[in-house]
């Protein structure tokens, strides 16, 4: 029998690619879908759309108030029905016939059903027309709990998790500090202990437009005017994001993970010695993807992290 797939999409005025994107989820092979899209607030013709497709019994949808893409993601997370297998969408990317079902074949050669898993892949970037654009692809997946202390890595609109991922990010109420919803189940996961599994061949369409909240390509130009910028608008949220992870998850973790990062957290709070000790702690350095590190390393340095 075909696995089910539950696909979360939260939408916010994406009329302008939303049909190309939601009849490129139905059109998926290999596996039973079903599409849930929780509505942000929309202002535009969005919820009209969405309810066409709901009256012809081919997603549900719901509304709800502006809780920002990443809270929206997480609550529909909550708000999600027994499914076999969970995926997130964006509203404006096309998706691959086959991309569910590849996805679902390579978590199953896993063999551990009864650990948290998620997959996780690259994509192919496009202008809004869709013609390729080179230069951002995301060809790596952080893939132990350490490393994605320091970086995750991980985009959303590619992930599939299995049910026991979603049911314990679904039993804890949503983080108060957060950076991406993508981020934090990708640290979940491996925090507990779980499995990622990373496919390098673009499975999808990342449509880049002006719209978009996060474009896919990050110099390290961007990264020290991210870490800048975020200095004056959501103090420490990379540490805050791993003392809640702390807080809500603590007494679950494996052993070695609490200590990694109690560890992290420890250093990245103390003085400049500790920081920089941290900052280029080879149990914790990204060896294969050596720019990943730079964020880590710039906000330590700064005392922001």
């Amino acid at each position: 029998m075909e696995k089910q797939v539950t696909v979360l999409m939260s939408t916010y005025n994406g009329e302008q690619y939303l049909q190309e994107q939601v009849d490129s989820i139905l059109r998926q092979k290999g596996v039973q879908v079903r599409l849930l899209v929780r509505d942000d607030g929309s202002t535009d013709q969005t919820q009209a759309l969405l309810n066409a497709y709901q009256e012809k019994g081919q997603l549900h949808y719901y509304s709800g108030s502006n809780l920002g893409t990443a809270r929206s993601f997480l609550q529909l997370v909550k708000d999600s029905p027994e499914s076999e297998y969970y995926a997130f969408s964006d509203q404006d990317d096309v998706w691959k016939e086959d991309k569910l079902s590849r996805a679902l074949s390579l978590i199953q050669q896993s063999r551990t059903a009864e650990k948290p898993l998620l997959y996780a892949g690259s994509f192919q970037m496009t202008d809004a027309g869709l013609k390729e654009i080179h230069g951002g692809e995301n060809h790596y997946t952080t893939q132990t709990f350490a490393n994605a202390i320091v970086y995750s890595c991980c985009t959303g609109c590619t992930m599939v998790m299995n049910k026991r991922l979603r049911d314990i990010l679904a039993s804890k109420p949503l983080p108060q500090h957060l950076m991406m919803h993508d981020d934090w189940i990708h640290k979940v996961c491996l925090a507990m202990g779980g499995k990622v599994v990373f496919d390098s061949q673009p499975m999808m369409l990342y449509r880049q437009h002006g719209n978009n909240v996060d474009g896919g390509i990050h110099t390290l130009k961007d990264k020290v005017h991210k870490v800048w910028a975020e200095k004056s608008t959501r103090a420490r949220i990379m540490s805050n994001q791993l003392g809640e992870l702390l807080k809500l998850y603590g007494d679950q973790l494996p052993e070695v993970n609490q200590k990694l990062l109690k560890h992290a957290l420890h250093f990245g709070k103390g003085n400049l010695s500790q920081r920089v000790r941290l900052a280029f702690d080879p149990t914790y350095t990204i060896r294969e993807k050596r720019n990943l590190n730079h964020e880590f390393r710039i906000s330590l340095l700064m005392n922001y992290w």
